[in-house]
């Protein structure tokens, strides 16, 4: 894991703006991203920075920004490739000479070789700038599920981009609000998909599985520049119709072998390291299987959980010891006390760079501190595996009250069942054959998206089952595959926010790219069985884990959140502030809202979040000072803001500690 940022001079018109200086301050503001090396190379119209957290190879010829051997080649990278070994071998047979053992370089000479071709072959996360300053040429990248972020925006005659967005913000000028991100956020709690815009207007990510291309364009004039994005990868272009019948073809014991090798395989690969690395195990059953395959290839391995302190219906760490002590593994808890959430919540806010859609961030970023206090740079984490194998049973009732129907008639012969579905009745008078009926499988699948971009998901995810018989199951496959599309975002970026806040690098193994295109062709039966979800994902775990561990409730991380935003429901903090300011919010509604926190304490958390990221990022209040002001009792004065300045000036506080 690393952060990149950078810049390219697009006219004569951004000679004066100083792009080493504001590359350099990207570099200061992204340091927790890689403490161990940090480099800014200016070549050509363009400026490269990175900051390393060194994962392979930890000499220093793995500094970055790296060139290839004559210089005609740069790039800055943050990420993964899993299958470098292989590529490597590939192109030392083709010709190409290495004076590394990084996968950085393998990405360079790979993009020398085959061009854009290059990042359809990487199997890993990635968010990358390449520049050829022959054609004054960048090439942005981001892999296939957006693992790894990376932003971008125009100002001053320049293209700069970066990791995180607090990055950008630092080198920016006045911002503004994006008034319509903002109100989409509101109502779906996702700003990840559906639109390269962010929460600050002129600041864009982009989307996962694409790359662009940038060419300063002078026959446009003083501003002209070329932009070319192209998808390399889209989940729905992966359904194949053979490999769907393959699959339906074959014994549930044939396709529980294949699952179960690639899933070890994905953890194998992930084990790819030179330095130590851990599990996050809440001893749910993804995160135990992936520490279960780990203890496997690597015994010695270290796992950590997050036990909610003094509630003991919530605290799941039992589980995790349970898990821990049938693996043989040494299991580290972190206990965490309300004041641990209090005191980390606007600076996971600070490190998300949006308002949290998930309160339990907080203990992603509790526990990833711990981890990193341990000597761990890597954590695996059990990320995916409900929106690949049907973690969501809750949401298909459709789908439950056909089965009921199927388990209400299956004493009658198959000519009778065969009749009753022709007649087009399938249970309690809904038409089997009328797909409206089950579109409600995709209402809370696509839950998080604006309109126009839900009923695009919803036509591409349908579209691809097109070919599946049975509309029932048709609509829940697309339902899944949309919850991968577009449910999995916020949690990937939690992931790599909060790991990366701590120095640490977070790896998903159920994302392999071999076990995701495998996966999305599996048929229904083989995800949901019965009333049973994660059907084959449990029947692989119970080959390596205690029954109680595979087959309890699902909790899903869940947090006192009542008890833990008590303190910040202040009124002065909402008086003159953010929403008010900025937003145009009612103060007297606003205030009303706040007295009566506790009849919504869900949506007053998302009004504190909004409201405490708007003071850090427009209001320009240091993490610190904003903690320590909003925690106090006494306090009544709002903290001391730094005045907003112009472009490389602008500062935002990088939390100490």
């Amino acid at each position: 894991m690393c952060g990149i940022s950078g810049s390219l001079r697009l006219s004569g018109d951004g000679l004066a703006f100083d792009a080493k200086a504001a590359v350099n301050r990207m570099c200061g503001i992204q340091h927790h991203r890689g403490p161990d090396d940090s480099g800014v190379t200016a070549v050509g119209a363009a400026v490269l920075g990175s900051n390393r957290l060194s994962i392979i190879d930890l000499s220093a010829a793995g500094h970055m920004p790296m060139s290839n051997e004559d210089g005609t080649l740069w790039i800055t990278y943050n990420g993964e490739i899993f299958n470098f070994q292989d590529l490597r071998a590939e192109l030392v047979a083709i010709g190409h000479n290495f004076r590394s053992r990084t996968d950085t370089e393998v990405v360079l000479h790979a993009y020398e070789e085959w061009g854009n071709d290059c990042f359809s072959r990487f199997v890993g996360m990635f968010g990358l700038a390449l520049y050829d300053p022959r054609a004054n040429r960048l090439i942005l990248a981001r892999d296939r599920f957006g693992k790894k972020p990376v932003y971008y925006t125009f100002r001053s005659g320049h293209l700069l981009f970066a990791s995180e967005m607090k990055a950008l913000i630092a080198v920016s000028g006045d911002l503004r609000p994006n008034m319509q991100r903002l109100a989409e956020w509101s109502l779906y709690r996702n700003v990840d998909f559906g639109s390269r815009e962010t929460l600050i207007d002129g600041i864009h990510s982009l989307p996962p599985g694409q790359f662009m291309v940038v060419t300063p364009d002078p026959a446009k004039g003083a501003a002209g520049v070329k932009v070319n994005t192209e998808s390399y990868f889209q989940p729905e272009a992966e359904v194949n119709r053979a490999d769907y019948e393959r699959f339906n073809s074959e014994s549930d014991e044939k396709v529980r072998g294949h699952i179960e090798s690639l899933i070890v395989r994905g953890v194998r690969d992930r084990l790819m390291s030179d330095v130590p690395i851990g599990t996050l195990c809440s001893g749910g059953i993804d995160s135990s299987l992936i520490t279960a395959i780990c203890a496997r290839e690597m015994p010695d391995i270290l796992a950590f959980n997050v036990s909610v302190a003094g509630y003991e219906a919530l605290d799941e760490s039992r589980y995790a010891a349970r898990a821990a002590e049938s693996l043989g593994v040494r299991l580290l808890t972190y206990s965490m006390q309300p004041e641990d959430f209090q005191r980390n919540l606007v600076r996971a806010i600070y490190h998300s760079d949006v308002p949290l859609t998930h309160p339990n961030s907080v203990a992603f970023l509790l526990i990833s501190q711990f981890a990193r206090s341990q000597g761990v740079k890597i954590l695996l984490s059990g990320e995916a595996a409900d929106e690949l194998f049907g973690g969501y049973m809750q949401r298909y009732r459709r789908y439950r009250q056909v089965l009921r129907f199927q388990q209400a008639v299956s004493y009658l012969p198959a000519k009778v069942r065969k009749l009753i579905v022709l007649a087009g009745y399938a249970c309690d008078g809904v038409p089997i054959t009328d797909f409206s009926e089950y579109e409600g499988l995709l209402r809370h699948s696509t839950g998080f998206l604006d309109r126009f971009a839900r009923e695009e998901l919803k036509e591409r995810s349908q579209a691809a089952y097109g070919f599946v018989e049975n509309p029932l199951d048709r609509a829940v496959l697309g339902a899944m595959l949309a919850d991968l599309t577009n449910f999995l975002t916020p949690l990937l970026r939690r992931l790599d926010r909060m790991s990366s806040a701590a120095s640490v690098e977070a790896r998903a193994p159920f994302l392999d790219y071999q076990l995701v295109r495998a996966v999305i062709n599996l048929p229904l039966r083989c995800r949901l069985r019965g009333r049973q979800d994660k059907w084959l994902l449990k029947t692989i775990a119970a080959r390596y884990l205690p029954r109680e561990i595979v087959y309890r409730k699902k909790v899903g991380f869940p947090l006192p959140l009542a008890d833990y935003i008590a303190p910040f429901a202040r009124p002065e903090l909402f008086a003159s502030g953010f929403c008010v300011e900025y937003l145009g919010a009612g103060r007297k509604a606003l205030l009303s809202t706040v007295s009566d926190w506790r009849r919504n304490f869900n949506g007053f958390f998302n009004l504190l979040a909004l409201e405490l990221w708007g003071r850090i990022f427009f209001m320009n209040e240091p993490v610190e000072n904003l903690t320590e002001w909003v925690l106090s009792p006494a306090a009544t004065k709002e903290p001391v803001r730094r005045p907003a300045r112009q472009a490389v000036s602008r500062v935002v506080s990088e939390p100490q500690g």
